[in-house]
């Protein structure tokens, strides 16, 4: 995203900064409009696979020191994934005033697996009395669609502000949390106590439960003929920009802030089992080293400690605030040329949710060699994980705009394209057509 945000020709520039408006009209095209796709973790794959005797085994194999793996975590081990799809964009000049319209549909996973898990699963009795918190674990999936319209305009010659309106339609979300999770080892027993709900907000997705009634996350279910959605909100992006002359332009944003109302109706709730016997995870067999049959005996391991019994339907809504974006920036304009320029730029951006948060600081140099040609190139010198680089082009003759851009922070993969060390990637490209200044 930040690679884009200070491309100027760019159609749908305004979903960054409501007071961001591209130089001319534009009609997306359906699906291709407008595609993005965000992943980023502090751990990779190099954390959980290793060698042995010429074959890869994950870290439950016993040839591998536990010690030197939990060594290798952080505290809180995250996944964060994102990706939106255009349906339907377009925008257009009424004067000087910029209006538009997108219809989106996002999807967002949020996972944090605290160390002690880790421990747990590999360490598990190494002492006579061993003892685990687990409350930091939590899981948070949605998948909203989104209708957004937006207008702005110029207050004075220097001022302009804007605003996009949003109607969210709640698709699905799951989420699990726990206030308690505490697991107490003593001879040859794994007593825990744990505290928690998970909530299955959807008409679309539902889950099994075992024979004693706990839900079984592992076993999804997923209606795609229904229609219903499971809950309805709306959210508001503000910005303004502040150009004293023709070389600095200042902005600020504050994107999606708003709210979700779930509907009780279409509300799951489980309650995490206060006081239960668990068996402990399964010594990896020497026999079997295959990492296929080590991940499927990990997933029936976790099934049984991740327990919460099926409470039925819900009998109250459950309201939340959406994950919010602010953004601050100064660019500076080197020749003051709108079809010819290099543009030196700032940018602040902080993303917050109940679980996730992210707060980086970009560099950008963007070059127009041409009026319907932009490059940019950025570094986040300031970056919760690590620091990342970003590319963009946008291509823009007279009928059409297609952009391109990536922001990453590693370039190794394995052959089967997984990051091997802690990543974060950002893709995002589309094709609109030009309506006119």
């Amino acid at each position: 995203m930040n690679s884009i945000y200070f491309l100027d020709e760019w159609s749908q520039r305004h979903t960054l900064n409501a007071s961001f408006a591209p130089q001319t009209g534009h009609f997306s095209l359906p699906f291709v409009g407008g595609m993005s796709f965000n992943i980023s973790s502090n751990t990779g794959l190099s954390n959980y696979i290793y060698k042995n005797d010429n074959e890869l085994v994950t870290f439950m194999h016993p040839s591998v020191d536990g010690h030197d793996f939990i060594d290798q975590l952080a505290t809180n081990n995250f996944l964060h994934q994102a990706s939106k799809v255009n349906l339907l964009s377009f925008g257009f000049y009424n004067k000087e005033n910029y209006w538009s319209f997108d219809f989106n549909l996002k999807e967002q996973l949020n996972l944090n697996l605290p160390v002690d898990l880790f421990r747990l699963i590999k360490l598990g009795f190494e002492h006579e009395t061993n003892q685990y918190d687990l409350k930091d674990l939590s899981i948070d999936q949605s998948n909203i669609a989104e209708y957004s319209l937006g207008y702005s305009r110029n207050i004075n010659q220097k001022i302009r502000i804007g605003a996009n309106m949003k109607l969210l339609i709640g698709l699905s979300s799951e989420q699990i949390k726990y206030s308690k999770f505490d697991v107490l080892l003593t001879n040859d027993r794994y007593q825990i106590n744990a505290t928690g709900e998970t909530n299955i907000m959807s008409d679309i997705l539902t889950f099994g439960s075992d024979t004693n009634n706990n839900i079984d996350f592992f076993n999804p279910d997923i209606n795609f003929s229904s229609k219903n959605p499971a809950g309805t909100g709306g959210a508001i992006d503000l910005g303004i920009t502040y150009k004293p002359n023709l070389k600095w332009t200042f902005s600020g944003a504050v994107n999606d802030l708003g709210i979700m109302f779930w509907n009780a109706s279409k509300i799951t709730k489980g309650i995490a089992n206060s006081n239960f016997i668990f068996t402990g995870f399964t010594v990896v067999d020497m026999e079997n080293n295959s990492i296929e049959s080590q991940l499927n005996q990990m997933e029936q391991d976790l099934n049984n400690l991740i327990l919460f019994q099926d409470q039925g339907l819900t009998t109250s809504d459950i309201v939340e605030s959406t994950p919010t974006s602010v953004n601050l920036s100064a660019e500076y304009s080197v020749f003051g040329d709108s079809d010819r320029d290099i543009k030196l730029g700032v940018l602040l951006n902080s993303y917050n949710s109940a679980i996730y948060n992210s707060n980086q600081l970009m560099g950008a140099v963007t070059f127009k060699p041409m009026s319907w040609l932009s490059l940019s190139t950025s570094y986040s010198i300031l970056f919760n994980e690590s620091n990342r680089f970003g590319i963009a082009m946008n291509f823009s003759p007279e009928w059409l705009n297609a952009f391109i851009a990536a922001d990453f922070s590693t370039l190794k993969f394995n052959r089967q394209f997984i990051p091997i060390n802690k990543f974060n990637l950002n893709f995002q490209a589309g094709i609109s057509l030009y309506l006119g200044e």
